[in-house]
């Protein structure tokens, strides 16, 4: 399975579409790495297939603006070494669906709804249980906004200091 669990995210897109009543559309950004052939596999069996819109590698303005117009991020890769997408998705705004396993959880933080990215019915959960309760959406934002400060250029630089001060001459 890739790692960003693209035809896990299809499946569980398709049955979330299959209780709600209003025209959600699944917007996938980024290179075609996505193991294609499990892909276009799923694609063919889903219900909503055409609810769902491949867009490619896009610049930084461009994806920016994709995060800040979207319901909600749902990044629920199986592996990933820091997760940058979560912290797009914070400082835009936008609530965050993502992997409760490795350095998901410690980016995210409890301003996500953290799910288990190995089973579709966590996922499609994760999708319906933020569809269904504005006041977690609001919460889930208010708490990513004061999480993304702990992420600042600056607090990275001086971690990195720190680190480099620390080692032995």
């Amino acid at each position: 399975m890739p790692r960003k669990n693209v035809a896990r995210l299809l499946r569980a897109f398709d049955v979330f579409r299959q209780y709600i009543k209003e025209d959600f559309r699944l917007v996938i950004a980024g290179a075609n790495k996505f193991g294609l052939n499990e892909v276009n596999e799923t694609l063919k069996n889903m219900a909503y297939k055409d609810s769902v819109l491949f867009v490619g590698r896009k610049s930084p303005d461009d994806l920016k603006k994709i995060v800040a117009s979207a319901f909600a991020l749902t990044y629920i890769p199986v592996f990933e070494g820091f997760g940058i997408p979560i912290l797009e998705a914070f400082y835009c705004n936008v609530p965050v669906i993502t992997s409760n396993v490795t350095s998901m959880p410690e980016v995210a933080g409890d301003a996500a709804i953290l799910i288990d990215p190995y089973s579709v019915d966590s996922i499609k959960n994760g999708m319906l249980e933020l569809y269904h309760n504005q006041d977690l959406c609001k919460g889930l934002v208010q708490k990513a906004q004061e999480r993304a400060k702990m992420f600042t250029w600056d607090k990275t630089a001086n971690n990195l200091w720190q680190g480099i001060e620390k080692v032995p001459r």
